[in-house]
């Protein structure tokens, strides 16, 4: 099954495949992504849900209080998907901007850096349509 990448269907199968990550007490955020210059109109807005190191809600959209807000070009977002930037590199050139409270965000590498977390970020590389 192959799904169109920041699709809706491809954040239904993100949350459907999400749970396996080990709980991490205490790792709760609301992680907003805003991804600029798509191939369609407007700009891409997203969140992740994480609630004791595991991902209970990924949706288009908007939060009301994110923990933090990670802003990157849509051609930076794919080459992150793909494995071809690493978030530390994109951080330290500026092609992932971040806003809000980042020690949130550094709390969560762990989780994000976890072989459940990137195992589920391979299975969606494999089904991703660009």
């Amino acid at each position: 099954m192959k799904v169109k990448y920041l699709s809706d269907d491809y954040f239904n199968e993100l949350e459907q495949r999400a749970g396996k990550e080990e709980e991490r007490p205490g790792a709760n955020i609301g992680a907003q992504y805003v991804i600029t210059d798509p191939p369609e109109a407007g700009d891409i807005r997203y969140y992740l849900k994480i609630e004791d190191g595991r991902i209970v809600q990924a949706r288009r959209g908007a939060l009301d209080e994110p923990s933090f807000t990670v802003t990157m070009s849509y051609d930076s977002s794919v080459r992150l998907q793909e494995g071809e930037l690493h978030p530390a590199t994109g951080f330290a050139t500026g092609e992932l901007q971040v806003s809000g409270d980042k020690a949130s965000l550094l709390t969560m590498i762990p989780v994000f850096q976890s072989s459940a977390y990137q195992a589920l970020i391979g299975d969606l590389r494999t089904m991703s349509e660009y």
